[in-house]
Order: C-alpha cells, then structure tokens, then sequence
C-alpha cells in the first residue's frame, strides 16, 4: 500500500487515476487502520466536478466537529478542479491541522494547483496510463455514432467467458473528461449538442460511480456517453 499506518500524514494530494486511487485508499482505511468506510459519519467523501469556496466551508465545518465513532476523521475529496478562491480559503486549514483529521485530495492532475496549496500536502503520484488511452479518446471524439459503439466494445467481454473492463472504461471516461476540458478551457461558451459542457461533465461522473458498482453494464454506460458527446 502507498501509505504507512504508523506515520500518517495529516494531509495527502494523491494524484491520478482517481477512482482506481479512491478504491486502494479505501480497501487501506479499512484493513490497515480498522476505519469503516461505510455508513461512517466521521467520514467525509464526496466527487466534485469542480470544487469551489462553498465546498471548502462545508469541508472547514466538518473537520471541526469532534468525532463520532472513533478517534479519527477522515476527508477524501475527489476532484477535477479546484477554483483558486477554494484554494486560498483550505491554506490555514492545512497549516493548522485539526488534531486526528486526515485529509485525502484526490485528482487527477495537479499542474493547475497552487504552490502555497502544494506545499502543504504530502504529493503521491501514480503512473496514469494516458497514452493508449489518449488515442482512443481522439479517434472517438472523431467518430460518429456507430463507429463509437464499435471503439467501446474494446471495453467489453469478448467471449461469454471474460469480463468486461470495468478498469479501463474508468480510465477512458478519466481521458475523455480530460480532454473535453481542454475544449472547454479554450472556449467556456461552446454548447455540446442537448448537453452542455457541464452536463456532460456531470454524466460522465456519473457514469463512472456506475462502473464501480457490482455489477454494472459497461456496454450501456459506453453506449450513453457515445450518444451525449458531439462529434469533433
């Protein structure tokens, strides 16, 4: 495991593949440090498209009740973005811990976060797999409808006997995400279809909590971003 459970640090950015982090800091908390993940509300997590200042008040708020089961609390934020007004206001929290809460950043990539905010946190990078990936992305963007459905079923089972990728359909929503904000970044007024950016955003990660369900059908998740994301 990448952390140690003698010597936890009071703040981690854990930068990555975000869902596929999400569950290793999870199976961690409950082996290694007896901290149960479920229905616990001493527990904070929650996936943020974009995490703004309201959010970092909610998060303040918490951190500073005292705990309810235990004699720990914990905060996994899960984002693609943080404003930098957000930022700003976590500084002091993270220079001033709350004694025996641990807080886990988790993103994707943290080029465009502060070097005051950076400073602060104990940075854990992972390997992404992004170029594979990235091709995939590019030839779907350029597809249309059914030649999308026919790049998806590289995600799919390709006998009654095997599984379908649940894995690498994460990392090509994570890619897709990835590159659709770069779209937007170059131009925030640009209209996708029915859908507008942000609503494909939030589609997307929602399809992707899906993928971690049990038994999920990556070939309906696949098939229902194929349809929302315009061609490009």
């Amino acid at each position: 495991m990448f952390l140690n459970k003698n010597n936890l640090h009071h703040a981690y950015l854990l930068e990555g593949e975000k869902d596929l982090i999400l569950q290793d800091l999870l199976f961690f908390l409950e082996k290694e440090l007896n901290f149960q993940v479920s229905s616990n509300p001493d527990l904070y997590l929650r996936d943020f498209v974009t995490f703004g200042i309201d959010d970092g008040k909610i998060i303040k708020d918490f951190q500073s009740k005292k705990s309810i089961t235990g004699d720990k609390q914990i905060i996994i934020i899960q984002t693609n973005f943080i404003t930098n007004e957000a930022q700003n206001s976590l500084l002091k929290m993270f220079e001033e811990p709350t004694e025996n809460v641990y807080i886990f950043l988790i993103i994707q990539s943290s080029e465009n976060l502060l070097a005051t905010l950076k400073s602060r946190l104990q940075i854990i990078k992972f390997e992404n797999n992004n170029l594979n990936y990235g091709d995939i992305v590019e030839n779907f963007l350029k597809s249309n409808l059914s030649q999308r459905f026919d790049l998806v079923k590289e995600f799919l089972p390709k006998t009654t006997k095997d599984k379908a990728d649940k894995v690498g359909a994460i990392q090509f929503l994570n890619n897709l995400e990835r590159v659709l904000y770069e779209v937007y970044k170059n131009d925030s007024k640009i209209k996708f279809s029915d859908y507008d950016i942000e609503s494909i955003f939030s589609e997307i990660n929602k399809c992707r909590s899906y993928l971690n369900d049990r038994s999920p059908s990556v070939k309906m998740i696949l098939e229902h971003i194929s349809q929302i994301v315009p061609e490009n």
